[in-house]
């Protein structure tokens, strides 16, 4: 078989898990039969969607995008999991930005709030400034740069021990 790009990336995510002193397995995500692209069940019951993106774009920020099918994915994975993460796999500055799945709704919540209504996609952003946290946020509709909440601070060592609290 041959070795995908998202293979590489994503694995670097779960050899981290597989490293750690809690884990005892890994499985791909089925959920009633129907596979979750890139979601991955550990140990028993944490479910985790991993998203990669190659480098940042020239503000410094990495953007993972979330169509529809991905937050009805996140929620399966919510509904049916003791637990659910999602693993944002910055690649050029080799560090995961770990997100709860209440962290994530945040974000989008914020995002709706902010444009009014639903959307089709949500664009979460994620930096990684040297000798800083990790920061995850989402801009105010149709304001550049303006995040539409206070960014979250997530902690660079925080992957892959808060999967496992």
């Amino acid at each position: 078989m041959k070795i995908r790009t998202e293979h590489k990336y994503i694995g670097a995510a779960l050899m981290q898990i597989a490293e750690h002193e809690q884990f005892t397995a890994i499985n791909a995500m089925k959920i009633k039969g129907e596979s979750i692209n890139n979601a991955f069940k550990i140990n028993n019951n944490i479910g985790l969607l991993c998203k990669y993106a190659s480098e940042p774009n020239g503000g410094g920020e990495y953007l993972f995008t979330f169509q529809a099918d991905h937050v009805a994915a996140i929620e399966k994975i919510t509904k049916h999991n003791d637990h659910a993460f999602i693993a944002l796999v910055c690649i050029e500055d080799a560090e995961i930005c770990c997100l709860t799945v209440d962290q994530f709704n945040t974000l989008i919540e914020s995002r709706k709030k902010s444009a009014g209504h639903d959307e089709d996609l949500y664009q979460i952003l994620v930096t990684a400034e040297q000798g800083n946290s990790l920061r995850a946020y989402v801009n105010a509709a149709g304001k550049k740069g303006r995040v539409a909440r206070k960014k979250l601070i997530i902690a660079r060592k925080a992957f892959p021990s808060d999967l496992f609290g």
